[in-house]
């Protein structure tokens, strides 16, 4: 795993991006628009996992080439959203269980989930890897 550590770091940097996305739109949706917190949230997610996809795919793994650019894409974002599944059902549960603004409840939920997400994007864009995670 201490291997990877460099690896991890880049893939959580790479994610920013999609973050930085993720908090306005949220607020948006939310905020301006009145949409419930759960489904706004949602959205946020699907948004996400496609900006961190093509960020992974360029910056962060080495891509195994003997498999289609989309197969990757579908696999990387059926377990990313699944993740992103329990993601969003812990995020719903604190939001209306807890006194806690919603935005602090979603950055403290991509913290949680980073590094079960690394390791299984690192599968789904570089294959079956020779070294273990």
């Amino acid at each position: 795993m201490l291997k990877h550590i460099p690896q991890l770091i880049k893939f959580l940097a790479v994610g920013i991006p999609a973050f930085l996305v993720a908090i306005p739109l949220n607020f948006l949706l939310v905020g301006h628009l009145g949409w419930p917190k759960p489904a706004a949230y949602a959205v946020v997610l699907c948004v996400q996992v496609t900006i961190n996809f093509f960020a992974c795919l360029f910056f962060v793994f080495d891509r195994d080439k003997s498999k289609s650019m989309k197969s990757q894409f579908l696999v990387f974002a059926s377990g990313i959203l699944g993740a992103r599944v329990l993601d969003w059902g812990l995020y719903s549960v604190l939001v209306n269980l807890l006194p806690v603004h919603y935005l602090v409840i979603q950055f403290t939920n991509v913290l949680i989930f980073s590094v079960a997400k690394f390791a299984f994007a690192r599968r789904a864009i570089e294959g079956n890897p020779t070294t273990p995670l």
